[in-house]
């Protein structure tokens, strides 16, 4: 089936993770990262789950899933050696309308996880559709290693620089011709050799360049 690939903010959304085992362990951790509200329904769990629901990250259920479970929840991950139960959950989610994912068997899943690589504002997200996880984490893998050093740095200067480039260009004609300037890979080097000073410098000259054929235009 085709996919829609998105970016779900999750922040303080109500995510729930059926199993407590290793797969449903690091499930739980990408959840915290996106700030979820996690729950795990699960009669036993790992030591590391154990450890951050002591720690107050997370809540534990210690019992086995049934749909009463799915109440005041906006998002099903399940990760258990119990088939039966995969199957059940992902029915009883699939009929409250609720997104799930169960943990490789891509026939029971409304959405898939690709492999994910950060740094910083950076996402990058890497998708077989279920396919072939473990591809997917190679295929990260390999992006990161070509990922250069001070990429961080680059975006986040970026970002300080959107609003001032919105206040400055108002026309968006203008303000695209300065952000195919500004990621053009001069600023980025700049960066890279960690002469901050001269990328800001770079801005300012192409941003007052640009403000400059504006005005010369009206």
């Amino acid at each position: 089936m085709p996919t829609y690939p998105v970016s779900l903010v999750l922040q303080d959304r109500a995510a729930l993770v059926v199993g407590g085992g290793a797969v449903a362990t690091r499930k739980v951790e990408g959840l915290l990262a996106a700030e979820a509200a996690v729950t795990v329904i699960a009669p036993e769990v790992t030591d590391a789950l154990r450890a951050l629901v002591d720690a107050g990250r997370c809540a534990w259920r210690a019992k086995a899933y049934d749909a009463d479970d799915l109440r005041g929840t906006d998002i099903v991950f399940v990760a258990t050696d119990d088939e039966d139960v995969n199957a059940r959950a992902y029915r009883d989610a699939s009929e409250a309308h609720l997104m799930v994912n169960v943990a490789d068997r891509p026939e029971l899943c409304t959405f898939f996880l690709p492999s994910v690589l950060r740094r910083g504002k950076l996402s990058i997200a890497v998708s077989t559709e279920g396919a072939s996880p473990l591809t997917a984490r190679r295929l990260r893998k390999e992006l990161e290693e070509r990922i250069p050093g001070g990429f961080e740095a680059y975006l986040d200067l970026l970002a300080a620089w959107r609003p001032r480039a919105i206040a400055a260009l108002p026309d968006e004609a203008a303000r695209y011709r300065f952000w195919q300037q500004a990621t053009d890979g001069r600023v980025q080097r700049l960066v890279q050799a960690a002469d901050e000073e001269a990328a800001e410098h770079l801005l300012e000259e192409l941003l007052e360049g640009e403000r400059t054929a504006c005005a010369t235009l009206l």
